[in-house]
């Protein structure tokens, strides 16, 4: 009994330390909101931010030199939006890259490449910019050789530009498109919001999972070892 509760009190600090590392690491955080930041489009053109400010806005970062993830992510989001019902009049689209070497000239070239709708906003900023933009919705990318390493998600921020949903991967269809554009225009998102509750309960319940399994294995490995015993065989 002893080899129980030192096992269940291991696993749950464990857990504990698990998920306080994932919640302090997971990001984006809901509710942050992001810099005012500026950045200049494949003309050269300077914008900032704040222009977006009374629309929802999908962030998408990405830098063009990438040939696989960012590509697949871009081309991935104009399929889910063909099939979205949401007005694309009533929201923003920025493609954003953190690769300080995309020039207008670079930028002008990946938006005739990958046939990228003239509606969508693509441009990068500065790297005082670029960081802190990155920082406020919690992307965080290294550079591995020329190439970066980084996760791929969307970030939807609300109409006063905070962070209100976001979906990581490219495995979302247009519905989830629909229904992040409609939290960020401030429809509830119970789940999103609990999400944390949700993942600790999850992760309590794994826990005693994996504690009650591994008390059954010490239960059979020691009627077993009882069994085998000299005792037992005159028995």
């Amino acid at each position: 009994m002893r080899r129980f509760f030192s096992a269940f009190t291991l696993i749950l600090v464990l857990a504990g330390d698990l998920w306080a590392g994932v919640i302090k690491d997971v990001a984006p955080q809901a509710g942050t909101a992001v810099p005012p930041v500026s950045w200049t489009d494949e003309s050269g053109s300077i914008h900032r931010l704040s222009d977006f400010a009374g629309y929802p806005v999908i962030l998408l970062p990405i830098y063009t030199r990438c040939r696989t993830a960012c590509v697949t992510n871009v081309g991935h989001l104009q399929e889910a939006l063909s099939e979205a019902s949401a007005d694309p009049t009533q929201f923003r689209i920025l493609l954003f890259s953190f690769d300080p070497t995309d020039t207008p000239a670079v930028l002008a070239a990946y938006r005739a490449s990958e046939k990228i709708p003239l509606g969508w906003s693509l441009g990068t900023g500065s790297t005082k910019d670029t960081e802190a933009l990155l920082e406020s919705i919690g992307f965080q990318y290294g550079q591995a050789g020329k190439e970066f390493t980084h996760p791929n998600v969307l970030v939807f921020l609300d109409t006063n530009l905070r962070v209100a949903k976001w979906i990581y991967g490219d495995l979302y269809s247009g519905r989830d498109l629909d229904a992040a554009l409609g939290v960020a225009k401030g429809e509830s998102d119970w789940i999103g919001r609990h999400s944390d509750v949700l993942y600790a309960l999850l992760l309590f319940a794994a826990s005693i999972l994996c504690v009650v399994l591994c008390f059954y294995v010490l239960q059979l490995i020691a009627l077993r070892r009882a069994s085998r015993s000299p005792a037992a065989s005159q028995l």
